[in-house]
């Protein structure tokens, strides 16, 4: 009788950035024999599908969410988080009963999730199986070397980095708190036990491994980290050999020299005409050629100003793993995702941070010297973004993003991380 497959459930939440490198995962450890289910939103069932795995939605649309107006004004005010947060508690609440009814009738062998589907915590738990914590930012292991990858909080020297995590936990168990309140009689049980939920579970048979999924070559291994929080490097999607690009972006890529990339992917921005001029004016002193994504609504399709309209495109969007490696420098919002993307394929950024974890990766950008100074986008005018579009094109960037290229191209990544996971369900 042939053995059974190993069942894996992935659970995550966000946007495509949050999204797509656990389905990278997943496509890998399908390859190597397991069964695979995604819990996300709505929204990515296909591209779920596609890697091999088995979709399980969540009833949440972050695509359908950004677009509203409270959400914009939480990406860039303080006030605007707390409003928007007490008034999508109700929804945070379904989606954490949806992975709890999720991870029940899935009932796998291994859990996966990211900070924002901790109750699969209480599902393992409950299942006896392994619920592993994963990130795609330094924001649940603790460390002297930098502070938490949240709130653009500088580097405070050793004491005050590590105190900084112990403040975002502080803050994310609070959350909890009410995010599980509709489970608190379900999974008194669970809600009970000792140890914290945003760590995951492991039965006494195994380890209580956690996924670092970010790359060395931008956040060097910390040396106060104990065995158990392992950085595997990012998960990347493989360039797509069947993508076809538009006659208009074939044409253009063929034409001329590599353009300037300029898009901020799911970052809706405040006033998306005002940025798109903004980009124009700057393109306009720099004399380059540029490709600009709209991407979900940060930026607009606008007609190209005499002048732009033989060395600019406007496109909707176009694969990152294809396109990124075709220009001559990236300038995006400095997400975990678009971040690793352009670095992976050795070309300089110029970040443009809104919120969250984005400043970090700014930083961490210009320290490396794959990029100039960040700029948040706030701050952005034609003549600050015309500056920093012609200091993008230094040799010495170009250098320092290739050489962190090398050292991604060494990390296990997407086929290590599935190989190590396929180990520790192999029967001992």
């Amino acid at each position: 009788m042939q053995d059974a497959k190993p069942r894996i459930l992935i659970a995550t939440l966000g946007t495509r950035g949050d999204v797509q490198p656990y389905i990278a995962l997943a496509r890998e450890l399908v390859k190597l024999g397991a069964e695979v289910v995604v819990s996300t939103g709505e929204g990515f069932e296909t591209m779920i599908e596609n890697a091999g795995a088995r979709s399980r939605p969540a009833a949440i649309n972050f695509q359908a969410l950004l677009q509203q107006d409270e959400i914009k004004e939480a990406l860039h005010s303080v006030t605007g988080k707390l409003k928007a947060a007490r008034r999508n508690m109700a929804l945070q609440q379904n989606v954490a009963k949806d992975f709890w009814t999720t991870g029940l009738e899935e009932k796998p062998d291994l859990i996966l999730f990211n900070l924002k589907a901790t109750v699969m915590t209480l599902v393992g738990r409950r299942l006896d199986v392994p619920a592993l914590s994963t990130a795609l930012q330094p924001v649940i292991a603790p460390t002297r070397a930098f502070p938490l990858a949240l709130f653009g909080i500088p580097d405070m020297g050793p004491y005050l980095n590590r105190k900084s995590f112990g403040l975002g936990r502080l803050l994310m168990r609070f959350g909890l708190g009410a995010l599980f309140k509709p489970l608190r009689t379900e999974a008194a049980k669970e809600l009970g036990a000792t140890g914290s939920t945003i760590d995951g579970f492991a039965p006494e048979r195994m380890s209580a491994l956690s996924l670092q999924a970010y790359s060395r070559a931008l956040v060097p291994t910390p040396d106060d980290w104990p065995a158990e929080y392992w950085q595997c490097g990012y998960w990347f999607t493989d360039p797509d050999p069947d993508f076809t690009p538009t006659e208009d972006l074939a044409r253009f890529l063929g034409e001329g020299a590599p353009p300037v990339y300029l898009g901020f992917g799911s970052m809706p921005s405040k006033d998306p005409k005002d940025l798109t001029e903004i980009l124009f004016g700057a393109l306009g002193m720099t004399g380059q050629r540029a490709v600009i994504a709209t991407g979900w609504g940060g930026l607009v399709k606008e007609t190209l100003p005499s002048g732009l309209a033989e060395r600019v495109l406007v496109i909707d969007n176009a694969p990152h793993s294809w396109l990124f490696p075709k220009c001559a420098g990236i300038v995006h919002h400095g997400g975990a995702g678009t971040t690793h993307e352009a670095l992976r394929w050795g070309r300089p950024s110029l970040v443009c941070p809104v919120f969250g974890d984005q400043p970090f990766w700014a930083e961490r950008v210009h320290k490396i010297g794959a990029g100039p100074a960040p700029i948040p986008q706030k701050k952005l005018t034609p003549e600050t973004l015309s500056g920093a579009l012609k200091e993008l094109e230094k040799q010495d960037h170009a250098t320092s993003a290739q050489k962190a290229a090398a050292e991604m191209a060494r990390e296990p990544g997407a086929r290590g991380t599935a190989e190590r996971l396929m180990g520790l369900l192999a029967p001992s």
